[in-house]
């Protein structure tokens, strides 16, 4: 297939060559210009309009550079995989011709897709081009630089080009013919000379200081310099001021949007379609990018309806904006053939209808699809040590599918809502959603209901998780005059609906499977099973279905064979498999891990079983058909998808179900758990708080002294993993705050439990609470010996007293009295009090706290634990609730000297948990005391 925009390999070949000729020329006029002239024809600082890369013939290869990248934390290099060489190729071939492409990467797309960028520009600098590459991407979050604080390239690698690259004075003294000249890139890149290395632990700079990267958000107005961001982990290794303010010089020039080199300009998907024409048309003016990688990856497609026509937009506003002389390269990423082929085709037949000379490309070679076939996770780098990934041997999969009851319901609500209008039918998908969600529990409702009754359970999520919220609102829905012919069958649905409520209420279909196959497997055939889950609540409600549940075979009881059985979020399977071998794995539902190991890894076992929804199952099928009949890339998986296939060949196929569906499960995830209501709930009453909005909507509230965690990579107090503590009372706007979601909060327990980490459920609290009055009254005993009760009580009073006119005379005035001491110190009855009775006998205020414990002798540490993980949250009625839990569980994920980093949990679970910690980082829009807003209410 040739080239997009080269008819035939001859005319390809005539291309190549007149730019060749055109590079030789360009260098050759470069090399005769004297000295002098080329001092005095420096460029005027208004010009700003970057080159076009005229010069580069022809594009580029992955693997001449040279420079390596490691991942954070490793001592040796990561490699990319093969997948990841061939993107880096064609973004790089997009960039030099300009052209419009769509790459499908399957089973699974790399998490980040800038890797691609961090690779493919480092090529472009060992062909001359110290421009690099200029790239943009779209859709983008305010999170999408995070993964470049985390990727480090090596620092002697980078040294050794850039010296090849270095002219001195305008002379041609560079190793490298310069194709492009920057002269300002050179001490950038040489200031990582001035650094020294412990040889022990040598220092490699992030991709984020050395790649300019520029974020476009909602109320763009223009794109600002990222000078600040460039060299900033170089900076905080430099003591001298003199020093450093020299490295920031050295950045003004490359952090300028206008000139920088290597830059990547990401702009946010929320933005309105007037913010988005801004920002591009800025873009053009002062120097349009090569290449815009376009992000139709799952993650992006199931963030709402109409995402495809988004997207088209996108492209679409590209080539009507960028002048058609220097109009970039457009490559769209996307991981499932009926997104590859909705993408194409809205685009083709937008352009078809114009005028033949007003369309934006002739023929059918633009967004011809690129199939690249992805083993790896995550950032698509290869681990230590690794070559690529190993093809995947045959494999015969046990696939099972059940609920065909719900489908039908949910399918028949979905055709309604097509019927009536998707915008216009919201209570008909929600109710739709709902049901497709309740019949992938792994439980029945009355275990559910079970766990919603938990304090640790919000208002909100009860309201969610009831079929009546839906039922009540659907039937309201009914009764309007729009919905016409179409209210019977609406009326149909929620009949059948509240059937199906009422029939779960033990267990849906697939919990039923699910308990029959571990019947089957544990009881039966005496075997060891792992069941794998693509949510870790889910895991969870599981748990608690499976050792409740009566119907194993011979009447056996959950708890004679529970030693038998592991349930693990997919997350960590990879990291486990060689541990179970040998036993039988169970898949309840896939996801992009799940799927990834099924489709690529040899480690899973012939026989696997696959746990699949029908819905489930058809978006699967509908998915596999295309890849083993179109894509040769994926031959080599063709007996994997196969396997699948023969299991699903009875299931009926609607193609609607691609552009509504998915082949993994609709959970009832962190955005219907998430406790939206209560802060704003348990923190109206609380006036001393200060209220925190947040980017995401959500309202905290937290009071000016509890501590929080900020993502600030940075800082020079954050750790390696890029987080730092802040009171409150610090918080401004802009910063990012991380808030601990549900499925983190599941999963952090969950590797907590299988470490043997002590964690913080009731034993925990109980025994910290006793701990903590036992303490007390040992101390009590042994500061103030051989003394009555109302004497310990005048001299620990007199102490404290002491102690705050030293400190805060302001409230020493307000100290309690001996009545409330003689309280915090009489615990003779409290060891006979069951926990559920017994209450924190200790100072209100903080301050009192404090001072009341550093006079019985209490450390800073133990004043500090006591105060913030067992009074406060046991006192606030908290102790069970997800706020406190969770924030108990923040501090054991991202304190620095926490048992969790220090105990045997593997480098990549904790890795892979910080990533997901990463993905909770919300930005803070802006920090007010609550006070103030309730006046101003």
């Amino acid at each position: 297939m040739p080239l997009p925009g080269v008819t035939s390999q001859k005319d390809r070949n005539a291309a190549i060559k007149r730019r060749k000729e055109m590079a030789d020329r360009f260098l050759s006029a470069q090399r005769k210009k004297p000295q002098h002239a080329q001092k005095e024809a420096g460029p005027a600082p208004q010009k700003t309009v970057m080159p076009p890369a005229v010069a580069i013939a022809p594009a580029p290869q992955y693997g001449n550079a040279g420079i390596v990248l490691y991942r954070e934390g490793e001592q040796l290099p990561s490699s990319p995989s093969s997948a990841l060489v061939q993107l880096v190729n064609l973004y790089l071939a997009v960039a030099h011709d300009r052209s419009r492409r769509i790459a499908l990467i399957w089973p699974t797309a790399p998490k980040t897709l800038l890797t691609i960028h961090a690779l493919a520009t480092l090529e472009r600098w060992k062909t001359g081009d110290k421009l690099g590459v200029r790239g943009a991407i779209y859709p983008a979050k305010s999170n999408i630089f995070y993964p470049l604080n985390h990727l480090h390239y090596d620092r002697k690698q980078v040294l050794a080009l850039a010296r090849d690259l270095v002219q001195l004075a305008g002379v041609a003294t560079a190793q490298i013919p310069i194709v492009r000249n920057l002269p300002e890139k050179d001490p950038f890149l040489l200031s990582l000379a001035s650094i020294q290395s412990d040889p022990h632990e040598p220092f490699n700079p992030t991709v984020a200081d050395l790649v300019p990267t520029y974020l476009a958000a909602a109320g763009f107005s223009s794109w600002a310099s990222c000078s600040e961001g460039l060299l900033r982990h170089v900076t905080t290794r430099v003591r001298k001021r003199s020093h450093k303010q020299s490295l920031r010089n050295n950045c003004d020039h490359i952090g300028d949007p206008k000139k920088a080199p290597d830059a990547i300009f990401a702009l946010d998907g929320r933005m309105s379609k007037d913010e988005l024409r801004k920002a591009l048309q800025k873009l053009a003016a002062f120097g349009p990018p090569e290449v815009v990688m376009v992000n139709a990856t799952r993650a992006v497609r199931k963030s709402g309806h109409g995402w495809d026509k988004q997207i088209a937009r996108f492209c679409l506003a590209v080539e009507e904006i960028f002048p058609r002389n220097n109009r970039p390269g457009i490559l769209i990423v996307t991981d499932e053939p009926h997104a590859a082929y909705s993408l194409r085709d809205q685009l083709h037949q937008v352009n078809d209808k114009l005028k033949q000379d007003e369309r934006h490309w002739m023929g059918r070679e633009a967004y011809w699809i690129t199939a690249v076939c992805n083993g790896t996770r995550d950032d698509a780098l290869l681990d230590p040590g690794q070559e690529d990934v190993e093809m995947p041997m045959p494999r015969e999969f046990d696939v099972e599918v059940v609920d065909a009851d719900a489908s039908a319901v949910i399918s028949k609500l979905y055709r309604i809502a097509n019927m009536l209008g998707r915008s216009e039918a919201q209570p008909v998908l929600d109710a739709a959603g709902y049901l497709a969600r309740l019949a992938a529990l792994p439980c029945g409702l009355s275990t559910l209901t079970e766990w919603l009754s938990l304090p640790t359970t919000s208002d909100h999520s009860r309201r969610v998780l009831s079929w009546m919220t839906y039922h009540t609102a659907l039937t309201v829905f009914a009764q309007q005059e729009r919905c016409g012919e179409e209210k019977g069958n609406i009326l149909e649905c929620l009949k059948a609906g509240t059937r199906l409520f009422e029939n779960y209420q033990a267990a849906t279909p697939f919990a039923e499977r699910l308990a029959s196959l571990v019947g089957h497997y544990v009881v039966t055939k005496k075997k060891q099973v792992v069941i794998v889950f693509t949510n870790a609540v889910y895991r969870r409600l599981a748990e608690r279905f499976l050792s409740a549940y009566r119907g194993f075979p011979n009447g056996a009881a959950y708890d004679t064979f529970a030693e038998r059985i592991e349930f693990l979020p997919s997350s960590q399977l990879a990291d486990r498999l060689e541990q179970l071998e040998g036993r039988q794995l169970i898949f309840a539902g896939l996801d992009d891990e799940g799927l990834r190991l099924v489709m690529m890894d040899n480690r899973i076992a012939k026989h696997t079983t696959i746990l699949l929804t029908t819905r489930t199952g058809q978006y699967l099928k509908g998915t596999l058909e295309p890849l083993v009949k179109h894509f040769e890339a994926f031959r080599p998986l063709k007996p994997r998808m196969e396997s699948v296939l023969r299991s699903l060949k009875t299931l009926t196929f609607d193609r609607t179900i691609l552009s509504i569906g998915d082949y993994v499960m609709p959970t009832f995830g962190s955005e219907q758990l998430a406790a939206t209501d209560e802060d704003e709930e348990n923190g109206t009453d609380d006036q001393e708080a200060c209220r925190i909005s947040l980017e995401s909507g959500k309202i905290l509230y937290r009071r000016p002294n509890h501590h929080v965690f900020l993502y600030d990579p940075t800082s020079e107090f954050a750790t390696e993993r890029g987080f730092r503590t802040s009171l409150v009372s610090d918080l401004k706007e802009g910063d990012r705050l991380f808030c601990m979601s549900v499925e983190l909060r599941e999963l952090v327990e969950v590797t907590l439990k299988a470490a043997g980490v002590p964690i913080a459920h009731d034993k925990t609290f109980e025994a910290d609470l006793r701990d903590y009055h036992a303490d007390v009254k040992r101390c009590l005993v042994e500061h103030f010996p051989a003394r009555s009760r109302a004497e310990q009580v005048r001299m620990l009073r007199t102490r404290m007293l002491a102690d705050l006119e030293a400190s805060n005379p302001q409230i020493a005035k307000e100290l309690p009295g001996l009545s409330a001491v003689t309280h915090w110190v009489n615990l003779g009855a409290v060891g006979d009090k069951p926990f559920e009775e017994l209450q924190p006998q200790a100072p209100q205020r903080q301050e009192y706290f404090v001072t009341f414990a550093r006079a019985l002798g209490f450390k800073p540490v133990e004043i500090k634990y006591f105060w913030q993980h067992v009074i406060t949250p046991i006192r606030n009625v908290r102790r069970l609730d997800g706020r406190h839990l969770s924030e108990r569980y923040t501090h054991m994920l991202l304190h620095p000297e926490s048992a969790m980093l220090n105990s045997s949990i593997p480098r990549k679970t904790i890795k892979m948990l910080f990533s997901k910690a990463r993905d909770g980082v919300v930005v803070i829009e802006k920090v007010e005391l609550h006070k103030e807003t309730l006046k101003d209410e």
